[in-house]
């Protein structure tokens, strides 16, 4: 029997390892051939092969038709033609951090006049530390150690297969114990340790007379050849594990000491700049002093990549450094937001950087200053801050970043990627793990929200038209109730170790809010007759993602003890757009005033049912929408754990009762347009005027170099005292200013100023100079910086500049303040001069 299946490919990066893993598993549970034929490339694999798959280069809408032959092909092509529908869903999207503007360097830099190398940013950040070069092997320098040896066909392959499952073993081990982006990228190392092709290459080779370390090699190499000549930069930086985990075969075959390992054990802050950097080689890397990374030979797609931006280390790559002379106890510098490689700093660059360094770190301090103290508003309005996880890392994160509790465990992690679905032990030791971290502080678990848009191999959901509005978490229960009543179990066995929650996601009716409760009540009996501890009164909630309960609330409430809205799903189906859809993400409108009334009609009906209502997702970390989520009453708000420091601390600035009147005005806007205009400067925080001089922003003895950096030291701080949100671009506009015409005034004294959107609250700043800079061609000893909001008095920037001016005349009032001995005299002299 024979089946064809014609297929186009869906997936943006086209078939790479991933995808071919899944089709290859699949393919391997059928007796019959499948063979795979990109029409595009001419080029044919075989399905039973994630590598050949891979290489027949299958991209973004090629059409492929696919052969199965054999007795079971028609179930075969059953099965495949589902799981090809389902590829889509099997996607994880590396998010990759908000970039600078193309070409642009904050002008406090380019200042500076620093030489640098572009390449493109992996992770953002800066590093400065010592240069340690990683040169290493590739194939053909693999291929030239050969050790050589007489050895029997017979014996060349016993030792292949032998080291071929030592590594298969240790691959399996480490897969139960890692998590996230480290489980993802061995569950991609393992699909290439384990692919048919690849072992029947080496296994021919071998019989036909090569010895065991020119097959694995030439296999790989030809294997690498064909991902090169891909058109798909993603699927060519997959010949970078392959290249890895031949490096591993080799000597799990031959020993450790058969190929040469570069050294890794940092012993002070070091930049690593690597050709060909592999995902096992990264993991090795002691990372308490690796500052930076930079790889010539590495994409963003790669998994080192990946690895790198999930650790948040600088990381840089597209730089050729090998003509590059490099000292080794000279500090090279790499700045990850404009992606730039600066490997010859001179005394001025350097002084940038570390005051930048120190800035940010300054500035990380005070968002974890008070960060383990409960979140409220000015005027005491208490609003819980927790952390959204899915994972036991996560959690210490969380609550290590300030996190009250636990507002979404994403539980269905731990059943997916995998062929069979997790027991109650695994599970239940899972939770307790998370609990004991919780030391107290609320863990909401969402049940498994799978099927769908979220299939598992091992659950038969179906194929479907429109996965998104389908079969999937709470409508699955049903036909899985026992897998359902499984995870119950397990989490009420968490409740007996701390508080507990269980969220059910997707619900529509109340029928399937009763229907789960009764399930609930049934796994307490069972576990009251097996003797097991569990918290009877354990709170039951839904998750608000579907519009027809802000229609239900009412009744709903009766039989759920919460409400928590899932803000990603339900902007998708109040606007029916998908999210991750960019030819309708103009639909999926956050800003739209008709999805702000809903959420707003949700917390008034949760609250008249006299419920509690939290939404999770990362609207509530937003700076736009936070006011607004606080004015309308959301009794939690949940994020990801890197996002809480920040979040609480504005939540501290805020006024509750300003925050309502912003809801009422914003309700009544008409569009999108007018929520974001309302929304860029809303009078929101505690102090609406915040006085326009005080002792902090008078700097006594200010080590500024040069003019360039006692403007951005003086910015800075106007940051740091929370004046403005962006300081470059603040920055930027003071030196508009300088461009015109130079602000010193004679006298030994400047005045640069600015009217500014980017300054929140008029300020004047004031820095003596430890030793006088030049200004244009006046040397200063004495700054004056005015920068006033675009908001104040379209007079007074000007009325404060001729006030100094004028005083500046009069050499008494020069004196004074040439004489003055520390902040307390400046300020006092300052404020009578200004009369503030």
């Amino acid at each position: 029997m024979s089946e064809i299946i014609a297929y186009q490919c869906e997936l943006n990066e086209g078939i790479h390892a991933r995808p071919a893993g899944h089709i290859e598993r699949l393919c391997n549970t059928f007796q019959s051939d499948v063979c795979w034929k990109n029409i595009r490339s001419g080029i044919q694999g075989n399905g039973k092969s994630a590598l050949s798959v891979v290489a027949t280069d299958t991209l973004f809408n090629d059409a492929c038709e696919i052969s199965l032959s054999g007795k079971d092909a028609a179930e075969a092509a059953q099965q495949l033609r589902a799981l090809l529908k389902k590829l889509p869903s099997f996607e994880v999207s590396q998010a990759e951090e908000a970039t600078a503007p193309a070409g642009y360097l904050p002008r406090s830099l380019r200042e500076t006049r620093l030489d640098f190398i572009q390449g493109s940013r992996i992770s953002g950040g800066v590093a400065i530390a010592k240069p340690v070069r990683i040169q290493s092997l590739s194939l053909n320098e693999m291929l030239a150690r050969n050790p050589g040896g007489e050895y029997s066909a017979e014996q060349q392959q016993r030792i292949f297969l032998a080291g071929l499952a030592t590594l298969k073993d240790e691959k399996l081990t480490a897969l139960e114990i890692k998590t996230g982006v480290e489980h993802d990228i061995l569950q991609a190392h393992l699909s290439i340790v384990t692919d048919a092709t690849f072992q029947s290459q080496i296994t021919s080779a071998i019989a036909n007379g090569e010895n065991t370390w020119n097959s694995v090699i030439k296999s790989a190499m030809e294997f690498c050849d064909i991902l090169n000549r891909s058109a798909s930069k993603y699927i060519k930086e997959r010949s970078l594990d392959v290249l890895d985990i031949t490096g591993q075969l080799i000597m799990a075959i031959y020993g450790t000491g058969a190929l040469p390992q570069n050294s890794l054990e940092l012993t002070q802050p070091s930049i690593i700049l690597a050709n060909s950097l592999t995902p096992s080689q990264f993991l090795g890397i002691n990372k308490q002093y690796l500052a930076g990374l930079v790889l010539s030979a590495t994409g963003k797609t790669s998994h080192t990549a990946i690895l790198a931006r999930s650790l948040g280390i600088p990381t840089l790559t597209d730089i050729d450094f090998t003509a590059l002379t490099l000292e080794a106890n000279t500090d090279i510098i790499i700045d990850g937001n404009p992606g730039i490689l600066i490997t010859a700093p001179d005394e001025q660059v350097l002084r940038y950087y570390r005051h930048e360094i120190t800035v940010q770190q300054l500035m990380q301090q005070q968002m974890m200053a008070g960060v383990m103290q409960p979140a409220t508003t000015c005027d005491n309005h208490r609003v819980e801050i927790a952390g959204n996880i899915a994972s036991v890392a996560e959690a210490e994160a969380a609550f290590n970043n300030g996190a009250e509790g636990i507002g979404l465990f994403r539980t269905e992690m731990s059943f997916m990627d995998r062929k069979t679905p997790p027991d109650y032990r695994e599970l239940a030791d899972l939770y307790g793990q998370v609990m004991a971290l919780a030391d107290g502080r609320p863990v909401i678990f969402r049940t498994f929200d799978i099927g769908g848009d979220k299939p598992v191999d091992y659950l038969d959901t179906g194929e479907e038209e429109n996965p998104f509005l389908g079969f999937r978490a709470v409508r699955t229960y049903p036909r899985y109730r026992d897998l359902f009543a499984m995870q119950l179990k397990a989490i009420l066995s968490a409740s007996a170790l701390g508080e507990a929650k269980i969220m059910i996601p997707m619900i529509a009716n109340v029928d399937e809010v009763i229907w789960c409760r009764e399930v609930l009540e049934e796994v307490k009996s069972t576990m009251r007759d097996e003797g097991l501890p569990f918290n009877d009164a354990i709170s039951l909630g839904v998750m608000l993602e579907i519009p027809s309960v802000l229609f239900a609330i009412g009744e709903i409430a009766d039989y759920a003890d919460f409400f928590s809205v899932g803000s990603n799903d339900l902007t998708q189906y109040f606007f029916a757009a998908d999210r991750g859809n960019s030819q309708v993400e103009s639909v999926y409108d956050n800003y739209a005033p008709s999805f702000l009334r809903a959420l707003k009609l949700a917390v008034e009906e949760v609250h008249r049912a006299g419920k509690w209502i939290g939404l999770c997702g990362e609207l509530g970390a937003s700076s736009d929408f936070l006011p607004l989520l606080v004015g309308m009453g959301f009794d939690e708000l949940s994020m990801s754990g890197t996002a809480i420091p920040g979040v609480k601390h504005t939540l501290r600035e805020l006024d509750f009762t300003k925050c309502q009147r912003l809801v009422q005005e914003i309700v009544s806007v008409k569009r999108s347009a007018g929520v974001k205009s309302a929304l860029r400067s809303p009078e929101v925080r505690a102090i609406s005027k915040m006085p326009i001089l005080t002792p902090e922003f008078i700097l006594y003895a200010l080590d500024a170099g040069d003019k360039n950096e006692a403007i951005k030291m003086m910015t800075d701080n106007l940051w740091l005292h929370h004046r403005t949100d962006n300081r470059d671009r603040l920055t930027d506009d003071i030196w508009a200013r300088e461009d015109s015409f130079s602000t010193a005034v004679g006298y030994g004294f400047a005045i640069p100023h600015t009217k500014s959107d980017h300054i929140q609250h008029s300020t004047i700043s004031m820095a003596t100079l430890a030793k006088p800079i030049m200004w244009g061609d006046q040397q200063v000893e004495t700054v004056f910086m005015l920068t006033v909001s675009k908001s104040a008095d379209p007079n007074e920037h000007m009325k404060y500049f001729s006030t100094l001016a004028r005083k500046l005349m009069k050499e008494d009032f020069r004196n004074e303040i040439k004489q003055a001995e520390n902040v307390t005299v400046l300020y006092n002299l300052m404020a009578s001069t200004l009369a503030i």
